[in-house]
């Protein structure tokens, strides 16, 4: 293994290697080298003059991207272009043709693109998902969601809400987490509308606040808020059914404790009877993820947020960028 990007997301992901015992970081690289000689002195992974070394090495057979967004996308065909099996952070492309572009580079290399979208290994999301496949909440009726930032000093001044290091803000950037995991539970999405604005860190011209609606061809609707003005972090995802709900909130640590509520509709005008679940260990959806993917190369189990599925996620963020703009509800 390879790692491009030796900052916090650079780390889960090589703690979550060598907790697993699995597979072995064997290079590394970063622009900043005070922070790969720190990375290397962490783990004893080799260190690399450029990250067209890393890629181009015979003896790496995958690559973690958790560089910058802009320059993911480059990053990740030159990486399948010398034969390497990809795990990139989200969102993966500064729009959809990049991640069609990468999605058919996959294909073309026959190699194994996975997104790095991790909600979706967490204990809480994988039980949702267990009852919602048994029909435990019956028909889908919609998704309401809320995932907000706490926000810190000098927050508008770091690299993820500066345009020339990615592409969007924060519709961008957790609202591809929720988009992931409404794509995950909806039906296709056919439409969407979107309000973004810059209500408090004025020092970036990337958007601080989106509110988003996605809705499908049958009427189905997630409606979600991200937000960088939440002042204390917030995670909540709420799936509801014909039959009851399924209530996700947290995700551990600053985030408070993850539970799960299960809500069975007892009938109209009832109360519903709650079943809830506690997740309060570590956060373990890294090493979740990264078995997914070595199980989708070794084994050839399917890759959950695959290349084909980010060029659709990449689709609705693009659309919902163009409904901000315009004002108008915008075909997918």
């Amino acid at each position: 293994m390879g790692i491009i990007g030796c900052g916090l997301i650079g780390h889960k992901r090589a703690k979550a290697i060598m907790e697993l015992k699995t597979d072995r970081l064997a290079g590394i690289f970063d622009i900043d080298r005070p922070r790969m000689v720190e990375f290397y002195q962490d783990t004893g992974a080799r260190m690399y003059e450029s990250w067209q070394e890393l890629v181009r090495d015979p003896e790496i057979d995958c690559i973690i991207v958790a560089a910058f967004h802009r320059i993911l996308p480059s990053i990740t065909l030159e990486a399948l272009k010398n034969g390497k099996h990809v795990l990139a952070e989200k969102p993966l492309g500064n729009d959809a043709t990049e991640a069609k572009r990468i999605f058919e580079a996959a294909k073309k290399h026959k190699k194994v693109v996975k997104v790095g979208f991790n909600h979706r290994f967490h204990p809480a999301f994988i039980k949702a998902r267990e009852l919602f496949e048994k029909g435990a909440i019956g028909s889908t009726l919609y998704i309401r969601g809320v995932y907000g930032h706490g926000g810190r000093k000098d927050y508008d001044l770091e690299w993820r809400v500066q345009p020339k290091f990615t592409r969007g803000g924060q519709m961008y950037d957790q609202g591809s987490h929720m988009t992931d995991l409404s794509l995950w539970f909806l039906n296709p999405i056919e439409k969407v509308f979107a309000n973004t604005q810059n209500y408090f860190w004025k020092k970036t011209p990337l958007e601080d606040n989106a509110f988003c609606q996605l809705i499908s061809k049958n009427g189905q609707t997630s409606s979600f808020q991200v937000s960088l003005t939440q002042w204390k972090n917030r995670f909540s995802f709420e799936i509801y059914g014909s039959e009851g709900y399924l209530l996700i909130q947290g995700l551990g640590r600053s985030y408070g404790v993850e539970t799960l509520t299960f809500g069975k509709r007892e009938g109209l005008g009832q109360v519903p009877k709650e079943k809830v679940w506690k997740f309060d260990g570590p956060d373990l959806s890294w090493n979740g993820e990264w078995l997914n993917f070595r199980e989708a190369i070794l084994k050839r189990k399917p890759v959950m947020s695959s290349a084909g599925e980010n060029y659709k996620i990449m689709r609705v963020i693009d659309a919902l960028y163009a409904s901000a703009q315009s004002g108008k509800l915008i075909k997918v």
